[in-house]
Order: structure tokens, then C-alpha cells, then sequence
């Protein structure tokens, strides 16, 4: 047999290459994919970025929350879909509006009715009065800050209560007991003058015994 045919047809050197050049093939044919389905992640966690619009959703009134009581009021927030490279959706287009349901529970802080509710004139109501009723409204998200479970009030044990590892919070949505490491993510909120309360795709974690907004989170998709 020519001396020629029993030689490898490969050398060492060039097998390393072509293994290197397979690897970086697989590497620009995975990334964009990779990236295109952590897309979601990335902008939530890494660029502070949420794919819903920072918009003002109506949700409830402040004449209708009683005291010692949280109240769960449903919301829906337009949505950009996250392979969507253009705008969301937006009716009289023809094309279809994207929304995503959220649960807000409503409540006063320690469940105590704000005095301004029960000594108001007919009207709107005063600057004054609008900002002390923003510093009492609870608008908490009603997902677990465990593990995302949806949370519910109990009338009974004056608690608000996870049903998936036991998570428990207080009228204030401050943690009380179980797995969670704080407590439930309060929406960033405002008040109209007719007592009409707005709520924003935005939250953030409040520290127990605080009044007024606490530490801004990053947008989290709940």
C-alpha cells in the first residue's frame, strides 16, 4: 500500500482547530437563540427594564376600602410581547392588545380608617388630604415574595396568607412568619382628587414599621 495512504489524513494540530472551530460555530448559532428566549430576564434583572409600559391603571377608590380589611381589586396592564421587536398593540390598529392580569390588595395601614375619609366635605379632595391618604394606602402585589404564589386575606386571622409554604404577612404586607425573606412588594401608587387610586407596573419593598415608600426594587414582572 502507497506510503502516502497510511498516513492520518489528520494531524494533531489540525483536529484541535477544527474541534475549536465546531465549538465557536455552536457558540454564534446558540447565543442569539439564548438571548432571545432569557430576553425577558436579562431586561428585568439586568437593565432594569420591564415589558410593560409605566403607565397609570385604575384600580378601586378609597371610599370603598373598610378598615381592618384588605380588599382585592384586579387589574390589567398592557404588555409588549417579549419577541415583539415593535410597540404593543394598540386598539383601532386592528392588531390584537396584549394585556396581563394582576391582583391588588387594597388596605389601610394597621387597618386603621384614615380620619380625612370620615370628616370630608363634598368635593375634591385637598392636596393635603390626598397625601395623607397615599402615606396611609397599602397597594400590595398579591404575589408570595417566596416564591410568587398568589397570597390571599383571611378575615379571620387578620392575615394576609400564602396557601403554598406558609408564608404570612400582616394588613401592612410586612412578613410575619414563614419562608419569605421580606415582605410583599407594595405597587407604586397615587390618589385623584375624586379618591379614584392609580397603580403603576412598578414596586417596591417597604421595611417594617415604615411609612412612605421604602427601598425601590428593580422592575420585577409579577
Amino acid at each position: 500500500m502507497p506510503e502516502e495512504l497510511q498516513k492520518d489524513p489528520l494531524t494533531r494540530r489540525q483536529f484541535l482547530w477544527m474541534g475549536t472551530l465546531g465549538t465557536f460555530t455552536g457558540v454564534v448559532l446558540t447565543v442569539p437563540s439564548a438571548v432571545f428566549v432569557l430576553d425577558p430576564a436579562i431586561k428585568d434583572v439586568l437593565l432594569e427594564r420591564s415589558d410593560v409600559p409605566a403607565e397609570w391603571k385604575e384600580v378601586g377608590s378609597v371610599f370603598e376600602i373598610p378598615a381592618s380589611e384588605a380588599v382585592e381589586h384586579l387589574v390589567e396592564f398592557t404588555q409588549k410581547q417579549t419577541y415583539d421587536a415593535g410597540e404593543p398593540a394598540v386598539n383601532g390598529t386592528g392588531a390584537k392588545v396584549e394585556t396581563m392580569t394582576n391582583a391588588v390588595l387594597l388596605s389601610w395601614r394597621d387597618g386603621k380608617l384614615p380620619s380625612v375619609l370620615s370628616t370630608r366635605d363634598e368635593g375634591p379632595l385637598p392636596k393635603t388630604q390626598i397625601k395623607e391618604l397615599e402615606r396611609d394606602l397599602n397597594a400590595l402585589s398579591n404575589h408570595c415574595a417566596h416564591l410568587g404564589c398568589p397570597v390571599r386575606w383571611s378575615s379571620e386571622t387578620q392575615d394576609i396568607l400564602c396557601p403554598c409554604h406558609g408564608g404570612i404577612y400582616d394588613i401592612n404586607g410586612d412578613h410575619t412568619g414563614g419562608p419569605p425573606a421580606h415582605g410583599l412588594w407594595h405597587y407604586v401608587s397615587r390618589i385623584r382628587e375624586d379618591g379614584t387610586i392609580l397603580v403603576k407596573h412598578e414596586f417596591y419593598v417597604q421595611q417594617k414599621g415604615q411609612i412612605g415608600p421604602g427601598v425601590k426594587t428593580k422592575p420585577y414582572v409579577v
